[in-house]
């Protein structure tokens, strides 16, 4: 490669399978875990959860370019997210190696806890505005009977890989008409 040529943009990803199988060596906690069940100055649990619980992840791919919007949804639900009722623990990273993945893992008290949280106007204007911000997403969660340490990203994208559906994500089949 000759001095005046500048490196060539990688490609990016035709597939949500792609986007998930991509490189995250580099994945950043940028928000420890934090929440009521956590203890503040050795980020881990105060005492393990006897309880039965919900242990929720999601991963998205910004495009690039929407940062403005994203930033400002982005503070709008964490502003709900860190005082929800039954939000026991969070935690936040990123991968730039991997198109900027922005990881979330979290654990609630129930269903209904988390159920309210994805309904609240924060989150509900985010997912309106998704396929305009992000290449892909995915998320999903789980019950936990106990847990005697937080969970991990290296857990979360476990999960994730075990209910990934098989075929093109609901982005990849999106023909990008919102007219219907």
């Amino acid at each position: 490669m000759s001095e005046n040529s500048a490196p060539q943009p990688r490609p990016v990803p035709a597939s949500l399978r792609e986007f998930a199988a991509g490189d995250e060596s580099d994945l950043n906690v940028v928000a420890p875990w934090v929440g009521p069940a956590v203890d503040e100055e050795t980020g881990r649990l105060k005492e393990p959860l006897r309880k039965r619980h919900l242990i929720a992840t999601s991963v998205g791919w910004p495009k690039p370019g929407h940062e403005p919007a994203a930033i400002a949804l982005n503070e709008a639900i964490l502003a709900e997210l860190y005082v929800r009722p039954g939000l026991l623990a969070v935690t936040l990273a990123i991968s730039e190696k991997n198109f900027n993945s922005t990881r979330s893992l979290s654990i609630w008290e129930d269903e209904e806890a988390l159920k309210g949280f994805l309904k609240s106007g924060p989150h509900m204007a985010a997912a309106r505005r998704v396929r305009e911000l992000m290449y892909d997403w995915e998320g999903a969660n789980w019950v936990s009977e106990e847990t005697l340490e937080l969970p991990t990203f290296d857990d979360a994208k476990a999960k994730l890989d075990e209910v990934r559906a098989p075929g093109p994500s609901s982005f990849e089949s999106y023909d990008g008409d919102d007219s219907a």
